[in-house]
């Protein structure tokens, strides 16, 4: 009874070995697949920007939203990546000697950037619309991206909205009947369709 007895527990000690050996085999597998998923759908969705908005939650939940469409827009249309460590900030201000939109900065640790892109919800006192924070935002990312892309060799700008100055139209003649004439002394009746050059007004001056 003693000998079986003695059995019976070495056989419940292996037992409850093998048990904690299985769950400690499946915990870390479950922890490596798991991270292997993670990498996997990062890989597939492309990398999430680290954002933060300085705003009521339910604004803030919506300019994070903006951001991050705009950010993944802009890289899958020049054909990139989002490179790791960009934090996009959105403040109430950004200062650079003076109000400004935005403002980029990056940090170099041996081969590894970090950029940090801050937005400014006003400038000077003007509250900034959605449509420029978008323009801002890619703005910055162009700098951000000229790693992966290349520096940019042309930059041609375009401008409508500035007035361009009237061009001075051609001469302004006014015309009046001219008065009869006498001729071999006999007057002649007034021809209504002879006209005379009162005035030659060009560009302003008349002559």
């Amino acid at each position: 009874m003693a000998t079986t007895r003695r059995r019976s527990r070495k056989q419940h000690c292996l037992l409850c070995r093998w048990t904690i050996a299985s769950r400690e085999h499946s915990r870390r597998i479950l922890i490596a697949t798991g991270r292997k998923a993670h990498k996997v759908y990062r890989h597939v969705r492309g990398y999430r920007p680290t954002i933060i908005a300085d705003a009521p939650r339910r604004e803030a939940w919506q300019l994070r939203r903006l951001m991050r469409r705009t950010a993944r827009g802009y890289a899958k249309a020049l054909g990139v990546g989002l490179p790791t460590g960009v934090a996009i900030i959105v403040q109430r201000v950004v200062f650079d000697g003076r109000q400004v939109n935005g403002l980029l900065t990056a940090f170099e640790a041996g081969s590894t950037k970090r950029y940090v892109i801050q937005l400014a919800l006003s400038v000077n006192g003007r509250e900034v619309n959605d449509g420029e924070l978008v323009a801002a935002l890619r703005h910055q990312l162009s700098a951000v991206f000229a790693d992966a892309i290349g520096k940019p060799v042309l930059s041609l700008a375009l401008d409508l909205e500035r007035s361009v100055p009237a061009q001075g139209g051609g001469s302004i003649v006014e015309l009046r009947p001219q008065p009869s004439v006498a001729a071999n002394g006999h007057d002649q009746d007034a021809d209504p369709f002879a006209l005379s050059r009162v005035t030659d007004y060009q560009e302003g001056e008349a002559s």
